[in-house]
This record gives structure tokens, C-alpha cells and sequence, in this order.
């Protein structure tokens, strides 16, 4: 009997530790989405600076791919960590003090339906945000993604917009 306890005792307390190894390690989530006003490429050049001046070195770590729609009059703001952006090397990371930074140029496609979208993005980013014109004083902004980084975007497009 003894030499049963002494054997299922460590196979039990194995199985209840990764039982609750998962539990709250999943990282939340956040989705926006509301109008504002001003000009889409004004505002997402606004929250980009925004968040490369933050103090948080999270916040400020973060790189960008800026795509610009122009026959639905769009532009997405995706967020990668540090060194996660495709095409980041040594020569180009942000935490590199001797680093070659170029100027950050949106690129310009053709829109596609969700479903063509598919793989299109880099996985992994922090979050995308996404400015749609409606008129010519009013934008629609989306955003989906990591929770604190999405809650900061957030905060900086809405400063963005008073001004």
C-alpha cells in the first residue's frame, strides 16, 4: 500500500501541476471600433508617432507595417513586437543604437475581400488598427489585438482626434 502512495504521489501532483499550468497564461484580447473626425492618413501618422515617443519601453518598442487602400480609402496600422516585424535584422532593429532607420512609407495595395486577406499578414503582431474613411470629415477606426497594447493605440487615436 505504502509503495503505491509512494509511487502514485508524485504521478498525481505531476498531473494537477500541468493540469493548472494553462490557467491564466492565455494573454487577453481587445476589439474597438468607433467614428472619428479628421483624415485617415493624418491620424494613423498621429498614433504611430504617438506611440514611438511613449515612455513605456513596450509601447515604444513596437515596429509598424503601414498599408494604405486607396480604392476603399483605408489604411491598417499592424504592431509587431520588437525583432518579430519580417525583414528586422541587426542592422534595422529599433534596439540597435547604431541602427539604419528609414522613414516609414505606407505601401500601397489593391483591396481584397477578408477571405482573399488570409496569410497576407505576418503573424504575431501586438495589433492591427483600421482607419476607413466614411465622408470627408468622419473616419471609422477599428482595432483588434494584445489588450494593453490595444487600450494604449486606443488612447493615443482618441488624443489624436481632439486635435
Amino acid at each position: 500500500m505504502k509503495k503505491s502512495i509512494t509511487i502514485l504521489a508524485p504521478l498525481l501532483s505531476a498531473c494537477l501541476l500541468s493540469a493548472c499550468s494553462g490557467i491564466g497564461l492565455k494573454e487577453k484580447s481587445q476589439a474597438y471600433a468607433a467614428k472619428f473626425t479628421g483624415d485617415r492618413v493624418s491620424l494613423a501618422r498621429c498614433v504611430i508617432n504617438g506611440l514611438q515617443t511613449d515612455s513605456r519601453w513596450l509601447i515604444r518598442g513596437l515596429q509598424y507595417e503601414v498599408r494604405s487602400y486607396q480604392d476603399i480609402k483605408a489604411t491598417e496600422i499592424y504592431a509587431y513586437p520588437s525583432g518579430a516585424l519580417p525583414g528586422t535584422y541587426a542592422r534595422n532593429a529599433i534596439n540597435n543604437p547604431d541602427a539604419v532607420r528609414q522613414p516609414l512609407i505606407p505601401r500601397i495595395y489593391a483591396h481584397k475581400s477578408n477571405a482573399d486577406m488570409s496569410g497576407e499578414a505576418s503573424p504575431g503582431y501586438s495589433f492591427v488598427m483600421t482607419i476607413q474613411r466614411t465622408d470627408n470629415e468622419t473616419v471609422v477606426a477599428t482595432l483588434n489585438g494584445k489588450k494593453y497594447e490595444s487600450d494604449i493605440a486606443w488612447g493615443k487615436l482618441k488624443a489624436c482626434s481632439l486635435r
